[in-house]
């Protein structure tokens, strides 16, 4: 979940590691630090706190430094100190890291045994001090030669994950890096080679990128990139064009990130239908979506593994998978997935959604299903990512750089990229007919245009916050395809507002959750006009016989839901296949403007990270 940046070059200044850090910020992060070499030595600057704490504190630095490393914390081992920040050093050593080192206690024991002291809390500073013991320890070779081969026993001795990146004093033109389980990327330019835990780092100084995989060290030049696996061996693959600009990592004149993000569900889902779908013969270009090698006729289950608001695109996404392809689809938290007795085989698909393609849990699953038998494919939004290079195939969604915290346009994407796939299944089973197929084709067409509509209600849903966001607690309900988008509603309130909310499936109130419900209970009400309709209003009447508070969102124009709901949101006409997309949006901005309302930090909420690369 930290972020971390690296630089080797003709030189950067301190705001080049202050503004690549900041295009981290995202990733969550309560500390902050800086380390330039140049030919006089080493400067380490660091604070508690956000990254305006560590600005103050720039003019310490060289102004410019052929290279340099900087940090962001998300507190594991420690508290949020600036003792606990990174970099750390030990000798020539000058070292920060991505990740958890497990054996670090049996680890540290040995060095202070050795004489080295810890001026921290963190498992990071034992990787310093056993990188400088094992380089003291190298005779033969050159200190670059030397730092190699330490790196190799340093990464032997080590239980967990990381991402490190490094200083030597000994090599002042070197920068050092090695990845195990935690993700990190290197990019290059003309006389410039770069390193970052992502890429929206690096996008406005390179577009070339290079996913550094497991098991490997990296050792970036002015001059290029070398690679080699832990075990010595030299290892080769080409760089990849990212298409990400600037602009798109900019708020563009809105509020918040989140805001603009919110705005930008439209794209994002005409950007993951680009190319996917061939209007003219109502069909889906399965080589485009990225699952033309997987068997697709021999499938007999699917199963889909994520986590958060990734969990609650795939919960959705098994109501339409199934109906279109009557293959039974699981959906499990990725969680939990390894730890129950594995039930696939090579006619299982398992599909790991992520955002950043680097979820820790998400991770492990996808290589336990692997290992299984099963047949893998991940859809993520950021290309050539660890899970995507640990599955059989790749599905990219298109919905550009997010950097707020809480995700919401890469929900409608990777909803998207799901339908996507349960029609590139149904055409090559011929579990639709060809009109059935150009049919639905023609509803996903529909989508952006109409969450343009619907994200009209913005200014209307702001005035509705006012009166919402003095509650202690809210419930969520919804039925079928409405109870993950109740999920997902829930999540965004508790994670943006720290306001208590829970979400149920609608039949299950009489099971229990009723209990709740009096005078002083609010309850957020989907209930479009679907199959599920006359259900929901009874639903919604045993609440409201009970003085429950209902804000209801359905669709525009139904007098029935707008008589019995005390406020209510409408949403455009539209198909089943359409309103998850369109019930989405009030219930993103609905947490937005409440948490506006609030004042609480919108695009970084507390104890969240963007990338949770730890498990």
């Amino acid at each position: 979940m930290c972020g971390v940046i690296g630089y080797v070059g003709r030189g950067a200044s301190p705001a080049f590691f202050l503004n690549a850090l900041r295009r981290l910020e995202y990733r969550g992060y309560d500390s902050a630090g800086i380390a330039m070499l140049t030919a006089d030595g080493v400067v380490i600057q660091r604070a508690e706190g956000k990254l305006s704490q560590l600005e103050r504190k720039l003019d310490n630095l060289p102004a410019t430094a052929k290279v340099g490393i900087g940090h962001t914390r998300w507190a594991t081992h420690g508290k949020p100190t600036e003792n606990n920040a990174h970099p750390h050093r030990s000798g020539p050593i000058v070292l920060l890291h991505n990740g958890i080192i497990e054996n670090y206690r049996q680890l540290k024991e040995m060095l202070v045994a050795k004489g080295y002291e810890f001026l921290s809390e963190t498992d990071t500073e034992v990787a310093a001090h056993l990188l400088h013991d094992e380089y003291k320890n190298q005779t033969q070779g050159n200190p670059e030669e030397r730092m190699r081969l330490a790196l190799r026993e340093v990464v032997k001795q080590l239980k967990g994950a990381f991402a490190f990146g490094i200083l030597c004093l000994d090599t002042p033109e070197v920068l050092y890096a090695a990845k195990l389980g935690s993700p990190l990327v290197v990019g290059q330019a003309e006389g410039e080679s770069f390193l970052a835990s992502g890429i929206t780092a690096l996008v406005e100084h390179t577009r070339q990128f290079l996913v550094v995989e497991d098991h490997e060290l990296v050792v970036l030049k002015s001059t290029g990139i070398e690679i080699e696996h832990f075990n010595g061996y030299a290892v080769s693959r080409p760089f990849s064009k990212v298409e990400w600009s600037v602009a798109m990592m900019e708020k563009g004149g809105y509020r918040h990130f989140m805001l603009k993000e919110i705005h930008e569900h439209p794209q994002a889902i005409a950007q993951t239908l680009n190319g996917r779908i061939q209007r003219d013969s109502g069909t889906i270009n399965i080589a485009d979506l990225g699952v033309e090698k997987l068997p697709l006729k021999s499938l007999s289950r699917l199963q889909i593994v994520a986590c958060g608001t990734s969990f609650y695109a795939a919960s959705l996404s098994k109501y339409f998978i199934e109906s279109v392809t009557h293959l039974p689809v699981e959906v499990d938290l990725a969680s939990e997935y390894r730890y129950r007795t594995s039930t696939v085989n090579a006619q299982t698909l398992v599909v790991a959604v992520s955002q950043s393609g680097e979820t820790a849990d998400t991770l492990q699953a996808i290589k336990s299903a692997r290992a299984a038998g099963a047949q893998t494919l991940a859809i993520v939004n950021v290309p050539g990512s660890t899970i995507a290079h640990a599955c059989h195939a790749e599905s990219l969604t298109k919905a550009g750089p997010e950097i707020g915290v809480a995700s919401t346009k890469a929900f409608a994407a990777q909803l998207t990229d799901l339908y996507l796939l349960g029609l590139a299944l149904a055409q090559e089973r011929q579990a639709l007919s060809a009109s059935e197929l150009r049919g639905y084709v023609d509803e996903l067409v529909k989508i952006p245009s109409l969450v343009e509509r619907a994200l009209g209600l913005s200014e209307s849903i702001e005035k509705l916050a006012n009166r919402y966001h003095q509650l202690s607690s809210l419930l969520f309900i919804g039925r079928g395809p409405q109870w993950p988008v109740a999920l997902e509603g829930s999540l965004k309130l508790k994670e943006l507002s720290y306001i208590h909310a829970e979400a149920y499936a609608a039949g299950e109130l009489k099971h229990g959750p009723i209990a709740l419900i009096d005078e002083n209970m609010s309850v957020v009400c989907l209930a479009p006009r679907d199959a599920y309709y006359e259900k929901t209003l009874s639903n919604i009447e045993e609440i409201k016989a009970r003085g429950g508070r209902i804000l209801a969102i359905g669709q525009e124009n139904d007098a029935q839901l707008a008589a019995l709901a005390d406020d209510y949101i409408g949403i455009p006409e539209c198909s089943e296949t359409i309103l998850p997309f369109m019930t989405t949006v009030p219930l993103h901005l609905f947490a937005y403007w409440i948490a506006v309302r609030k004042g609480t930090d919108v695009d970084q909420p507390r104890n969240l990270a963007k990338s949770v690369t730890v498990e």
